[in-house]
């Protein structure tokens, strides 16, 4: 005997699990995609916090510095391509420790702190980056 129906009934009870299968496993993979770009940004903006405090020190460490003005603009220029409110004061907080005046004396060890929100620059929900931050120092010593 011959049997050729076998096939069909197959795939008569099979049409609806590869989207079954897709509904299960796309949330979980849409997840993973989605959380290592926010990571990877998150670690863009870091570094960009680092080499910004790294060039605001350097700006504050110089003879010819002689207010924070100069040393905020420095921060804010070397982060004006990776955030895009970096000129904003009440997005990034930057704080040079002492402050910087003429009469300051050679060597005297300068702090260069700039901090933003993960609000401002995630892509996430509040729910998750709410009342975080991002924190770079630099510390160098005044020619």
């Amino acid at each position: 005997m011959c049997s050729f129906s076998s096939q069909a009934s197959k795939h008569r009870f099979r049409t609806g699990v590869a989207a079954v299968e897709m509904a299960m496993v796309a949330p979980v993979i849409f997840l993973l995609v989605f959380g290592s770009i926010e990571f990877a940004r998150m670690m863009m903006v870091c570094q960009a916090l680092t080499n910004a405090a790294r060039d605001g020190c350097r700006n504050a460490s110089l003879v010819t510095t002689q207010s924070n003005n100069k040393v905020e603009i420095a921060v804010r220029d070397t982060l004006l391509g990776v955030v895009a409110n970096a000129s904003a004061t009440d997005a990034i907080r930057i704080d040079i420790d002492p402050t910087i005046t003429a009469l300051m004396p050679s060597g005297t060890t300068i702090t260069a702190t700039v901090e933003i929100d993960c609000s401002d620059v995630s892509w996430l929900p509040l729910v998750f980056t709410a009342g975080r931050s991002i924190r770079a120092t630099s510390k160098m010593r005044r020619e």
